[in-house]
């Protein structure tokens, strides 16, 4: 998978050769010229690591380090000083930053790759035995079952460990599946000026269902990026797997949390409009550098058509064929709609709610 690391320093000269140094050693590159500029683009999206440098005029790097470890949704990235400040308080004064690694001007390429390389190393080793597993699906089309998924996919996996399910459609109705009336959800911590300040805040807004899975409710507006990745941040400390449920279409929050996926599922059909639709957002996941291993085909094949003849279809538009195809069920479904129960729970043994079920282990099992 490709890394991102945001270089931030004044100078454009050296923002250059750092940046053509990291890219001919396999990293993306964001750039800043200030710290301002720096948090803007962290605002919009998020690498997998900072350098900056320690003297910039109106924000210098201490700043802009403390301003990102200040802040929930980005102080797990980790921040490395690139200074030609050698002083041993100016570096003290780095690691009270947050700084993991303070390096010095002037820095062998080789050097300096190799010192990235290893922070990199033991941020993903330290965030694997961290965070909980987010698995995300969305639907490449409205109306081609990204729900149903999302919700049977989530109760399977709340009989295995601590889940929660998070309705991130506008307007969703992921409670509904679930036969809940929910008081309270996203749209209560939409309302709140700074997010919740920790996860007991976001423990209030969670609905409890029987089976033990804990959902977070929709809101009827689309939210902020940021305030997404405040919330996945606080999920950590109140479930083991976090299942998104992104509707359908492409936002920034698709992009923001593609980032952060142990596994990103697109429901999808066998027809060319839903086929357009879903080859956008697998550019959209390699653009985020989403592994291809990562993400999961489910092809939900409503209108019972020849499994063959749409693999072909699926593969001949994507590129590849499905990893999963969930055979015709609209009676059972719908009367798991009706009772407000999911399939997995209300029909355990349906051949549709065992093959979701299934699916649901392997998200758990695939490794990161």
């Amino acid at each position: 998978m490709t890394q991102t690391i945001l270089v931030v320093d004044d100078d454009l000269d050296t923002l250059t050769l750092i940046g053509l140094t990291l890219q001919r050693r396999g990293f993306a590159v964001m750039k800043a010229q200030s710290g301002s500029e720096a948090l803007e683009k962290l605002r919009l999206d998020l690498p997998d690591l900072i350098i900056v440098d320690v003297m910039m005029p109106h924000m210098d790097g201490y700043e802009v380090c403390r301003t990102v470890k200040g802040d929930p949704r980005t102080m797990h990235l980790p921040v490395v000083m690139l200074t030609a400040k050698a002083q041993t308080a100016s570096q003290l004064e780095g690691f009270r930053a947050g700084a993991v690694d303070y390096i010095t001007k002037p820095v062998h390429p080789q050097d300096l790759v190799a010192r990235i390389a290893s922070v990199l190393e033991r941020a993903q080793v330290a965030q694997a035995e961290s965070g909980p597993s987010v698995v995300a699906v969305a639907g490449a089309k409205g109306g081609v079952g990204a729900t149903t998924l999302a919700v049977n996919v989530a109760a399977a996996l709340a009989a295995q460990q601590r889940t929660l399910l998070i309705d991130l459609e506008a307007s969703g109705t992921d409670a509904i599946h679930l036969g809940l009336e929910p008081q309270h959800g996203l749209g209560d911590l939409a309302e709140l000026e700074s997010g919740p300040n920790d996860p007991t805040a976001l423990q209030q807004v969670i609905t409890q269902h029987s089976s033990g899975l804990q959902l977070l409710a929709a809101a009827e507006i689309n939210l902020d990026p940021a305030r997404v990745g405040l919330i996945l941040n606080h999920a950590a400390a109140l479930c083991d797997v976090c299942v998104l449920d992104l509707g359908w279409g492409i936002t920034q929050v698709t992009r923001l949390v593609a980032q952060r996926c142990k596994v990103f599922a697109i429901v999808l059909d066998s027809d060319r409009i839903t086929l357009s639709q879903a080859n956008r957002l697998l550019q959209l996941l390699k653009e985020a550098y989403v592994p291809p291993e990562a993400i999961k085909l489910v092809w939900i094949d409503r209108q019972g058509l020849p499994i063959e003849a749409g693999h072909t279809t699926i593969a001949a538009m994507l590129g590849r064929a499905p990893d999963v195809t969930i055979e015709p069920a609209a009676d059972a479904l719908y009367e798991a709609l009706d009772k407000g129960q999911p399939l997995v729970l209300s029909h355990p043994d349906h051949p549709t709610a065992v093959k979701m079920r299934a699916l649901a282990e392997s998200f758990l099992t695939r490794k990161p």
